[in-house]
This record gives C-alpha cells, sequence and structure tokens, in this order.
C-alpha cells in the first residue's frame, strides 16, 4: 500500500545497515541499494553518508526517516480502524522468539491462533533473548517473546508465563539418587554445561548463581552449546550436568533418558512479551496478545 522505495529506505534506516534491512525485508542487497538510489534521486540528495564500512543518516535522511515514521503509523492507524469498523481481523504480523519459547512454546500457541483467525499471516524469527530484544528496538519484528528480563524504557514488557527452571542429569547420576531439592552449592563440583552468551536461560542461571554467593569462577563449565536439544544430548550422553526448563524436557522424563532435580530456593523466570511502547497497536497485535495470555492462564505448565 506504502510506496516501496520509503519502506526500503525506513528499514535501512533503522537499522543503519542495507544487509540487515535486505535479511529483514526479504530482498537482495542490490534490490535494497537500488530502491535506495530511486528515492535519492527523486529527491534529489544523499541519504545516507557510506563511510569506513558505516551508514548514517544524512540531514536529510534524518527528515524523511522521521516523516517515514508518522507515515506508517498513520497507514497502520488506518488499517485498524477501517477493519474494527467491518469486523475483519485480518493482516501480518512478525514474531521473533528466544529459541527456547519458539521451539516448546509457541508453536500449539500459534498453530490454535491461526486456526481461530486463518486471514492472520505470521512470520517468525529465532534468535537469543539478546538478539530478539534488538529486533524489536529496530523494527525489524513487531513484537518479541523472550525468556529473560528486559529493562529498556522504550519497550513495553508483559509478563505472560512463569517458567520453571530446574537441573537435568542422566538417570544413572549420583544427583539422581538425592531425595528432594538440592542446594546450589553442590552444582560447583560438578561438571556443568551451559547455554551460549546472549541466551536468556544463560542470564537467568548466571543471576541465581550469583544471588546464591556463587561466582562463575568457582563453577565447572565443561561445554557451551547454542540450543537446548543440543544441551539435552550432551547431558543424556553423560558429558555434564545442566538447568533447563522444564517445559523443555517432557518428552525425556517420559523416555527416563534425563531425570530432572529440584533446586533450593527454586528457580524460575518470566516468559514475557516485548513491543515497542511508540508503536500504534494494531488490532491484529491485540487479537494475538489476548490470545496468548488466556492461552497461558490455561497452560501454565
Amino acid at each position: 500500500m506504502s510506496d516501496r522505495r520509503l519502506k526500503v529506505f525506513h528499514a535501512v534506516a533503522k537499522l543503519l545497515s542495507f544487509t540487515k534491512a535486505a535479511e529483514a525485508l526479504h530482498m537482495t542487497q542490490p534490490a535494497v541499494t537500488f530502491q535506495v538510489r530511486q528515492l535519492e534521486e527523486y529527491f534529489n540528495t544523499r541519504l545516507f553518508d557510506r563511510t569506513h564500512n558505516k551508514v548514517n543518516l544524512t540531514p536529510a535522511g534524518n527528515k524523511v526517516y522521521e516523516f517515514a515514521d508518522r507515515i506508517f503509523d498513520l497507514y497502520d492507524e488506518m488499517e485498524n480502524s477501517v477493519r474494527e469498523l467491518t469486523g475483519e481481523i485480518s493482516g501480518a504480523l512478525t514474531i521473533g522468539a528466544s529459541t527456547t519459547i519458539a521451539e516448546y512454546m509457541l508453536p500449539t500457541l500459534l498453530g490454535q491462533f491461526k486456526a481461530n483467525y486463518p486471514d492472520i499471516n505470521i512470520r517468525l524469527k529465532v534468535s537469543n533473548t539478546e538478539g530478539i530484544v534488538s529486533m524489536v528496538e529496530h523494527n525489524v519484528i513487531d513484537l518479541g517473546v523472550v525468556e529473560a528480563s528486559v529493562s529498556n524504557k522504550n519497550l513495553i514488557v508483559e509478563v505472560c508465563h512463569d517458567d520453571q527452571l530446574v537441573v537435568v542429569a542422566p538417570p544413572n547420576h549420583e544427583l539422581a539418587q538425592q531425595k528432594g531439592p538440592i542446594k546450589p552449592d553442590v552444582l560447583k563440583s560438578l561438571p556443568f554445561i551451559c547455554r551460549e552468551e546472549g541466551s536468556g536461560t544463560r542470564e537467568v542461571i548466571m543471576e541465581y548463581l550469583q544471588d546464591n554467593a556463587i561466582n562463575q569462577g568457582e563453577m565447572n563449565f565443561c561445554l557451551e552449546l547454542g540450543s537446548p536439544e543440543a544441551l539435552k544430548g550432551a547431558v543424556e550422553a553423560g558429558m555434564g550436568i545442566s538447568i533447563l526448563s522444564r517445559s523443555t524436557i517432557a518428552k525425556e522424563l517420559k523416555l527416563g533418558t534425563l531425570t530432572e532435580i529440584q533446586l533450593d530456593p527454586p528457580l524460575s523466570r518470566p516468559f514475557s512479551f516485548v513491543r515497542q511502547r511508540q508503536k500504534f497497536r494494531v488490532r491484529v497485535m491485540e487479537e494475538l496478545l489476548e490470545f496468548a495470555k488466556n492461552y497461558c492462564e490455561s497452560h501454565p505448565e
């Protein structure tokens, strides 16, 4: 509906990167460059300075970016107003989710939502929590779902689910013989497998250890992996123990390939929706947020 050149320019200006804009728009980089040049020819001035592998807005570019923001907010508001009059609930949303949520929580939730609202198109991007927050900040995605605390005054954070984390170990591990919860001190002497830097799960675990007077240097970190599936496989193979969301190990507990051990004090974290504070909320997002809240209330585990 809106000028394609302006949309492409807006993405580059938001991300200050032609490459990232191309990825976000599912375009080739030459196509993005062509659209921006077309807009620069229309205004007969440069909109970006490209020096030393950096992209910065020129004064004219800043002015166009400012108006583009307002134009796209008005487009969203117009579409939302018309759809409210007609009762139509349709459109598109791009959601970003951290790995644990994307693999274990969202498939069922989005499947049910899509069944109720077949005219809504949903695109899903997966990254760690740090990456998702960055995508929300730079308007690459409409809504993020993350597994760690977010402190950013420009973003609205709404908790949707409380997730319990437990120690996981092979069934023949010494911890599996323990009766009742274990103190976090017990973990210091054992090989520990953790998630990668930027992972929400890792951040929550490190905060928990620190709150319980355990320095990271005291831990025996033996392996760092980038997904819950890889981490579970390493634990099953006897390479060490770990801490994982209880929602990720239901299949392994049923098969008996992993065992869970509760922590004392217990460890939990919120799963939260993250969105821009200033962004106009379209009807599609309102419906998804309401649906997700109801879903989480009816699926506490």
